[in-house]
């Protein structure tokens, strides 16, 4: 199976490389790409850090749209690539977010290079508040964002979406490095207009045997409210025990009017007791997170949110966090969706 991977990708890189040769140069057009996430917030509580300004993230970037069904993106991202500690706060670093060829034809997409992993898109469209806070997958780190692989996705009608992929398992982190192979596969089912569900599914065996997967379903009513619920877990299968991790979440959102609506989240990270384990592995992690505001849309460039954040860890002798933030998100959005 990985050989069969592999021939597949030399071979589409190299039928892309000796296509380019042909590309009518005139007919390709492109769309800049600029977003940036900023905030100001204050802590509540007593062990939340002092008030602060942040510039969270900021993406540059272009994407391009050459003639016969190829397209090509190339996307910076200003940030922290860890942002666990304060400190990380006030280092940025610039790395390459997506740096990618696709080609499109009639139900059939393909993108290679570092690209969007797909696992978690569905719910971040359905979410729509990233510059707020990330989808499960991604906050959770049940998997990364992006990765440096090749994905497709094969649209059978408009009901029914299947996805695959290989990538090599978070590009950036050198210590797991290039060559451990994720496999990864998806469904987005769509029973009906108001009705969105996704399966997805992703297996390595580099070191040990993980196996993760998830379930998404989101419901929109009058078109004005939205609610979704998600489950996704993580099996990481060692020689002696299985650690398990897994979340629950869910969202709601509705608009008041155009401009102004209000949302709310709860997530919970849990993970189980190992064989010669008395507490949860992840238990320093372990918590429930509840996010919750009014958003404000400016303009088609601009909009903003105040809103509640807080973290509640499961660990007895750890304390609770909460937060009043003031979100910011500012950027050409129509190119960004295109990503």
């Amino acid at each position: 199976m990985k050989k069969l991977l592999i021939i597949f990708n030399l071979l589409f890189v190299s039928y892309c490389v000796s296509y380019a040769e042909t590309i009518d140069t005139t007919k390709i057009s492109g769309k800049p790409l600029f977003i940036i996430f900023t905030n100001f917030h204050q802590g509540l509580s007593e062990n939340a850090h002092e008030s602060n300004f942040d510039l969270k993230r900021a993406y540059i970037g272009y994407d391009f749209n050459l003639n016969n069904g190829f397209t090509a993106v190339i996307k910076l991202d200003i940030g922290s690539p860890d942002d666990n500690s304060q400190y990380s706060l006030i280092r940025r670093n610039a790395y390459f977010k997506n740096v990618g060829i696709g080609y499109s034809k009639n139900k059939l997409q393909v993108n290679f290079g570092i690209i969007d992993n797909q696992q978690h898109k569905i719910q971040e469209k359905f979410w729509n508040k990233r510059y707020i806070f990330k989808t499960v997958i991604d906050e959770y780190k049940f998997q990364s964002s992006a990765d440096l692989g090749i994905n497709a996705c094969y649209k059978f009608n408009p009901k029914f979406i299947v996805e695959a992929g290989m990538m090599n398992g978070e590009y950036l982190n050198l210590q797991n490095g290039f060559g451990k192979y994720i496999y990864n596969l998806g469904f987005n089912i769509t029973p009906a207009k108001q009705l969105t569900l996704k399966l997805h599914s992703s297996f390595t065996s580099k070191i040990n045997d993980v196996v993760s997967g998830g379930v998404f379903i989101g419901y929109t009513a009058f078109n004005k409210l939205k609610i979704g619920l998600e489950y996704d877990c993580k099996y990481d299968i060692q020689e002696v025990n299985t650690f398990l991790l897994y979340a629950y979440s869910a969202n709601a959102a509705y608009d008041i009017t155009n401009k102004l609506s209000v949302f709310a989240r709860y997530d919970a990270l849990c993970s189980n007791i190992p064989d010669n384990y008395t507490i949860p592995w992840n238990l320093a992690k372990n918590g429930t997170a509840i996010i919750a505001g009014a958003e404000y849309r400016v303009n088609e460039n601009f909009r903003l949110s105040l809103n509640y954040q807080d973290w509640y860890p499961m660990a007895a002798n750890m304390n609770n966090i909460s937060y009043i933030y003031l979100n910011l998100e500012f950027g050409i959005f129509e190119s960004y969706k295109r990503i």
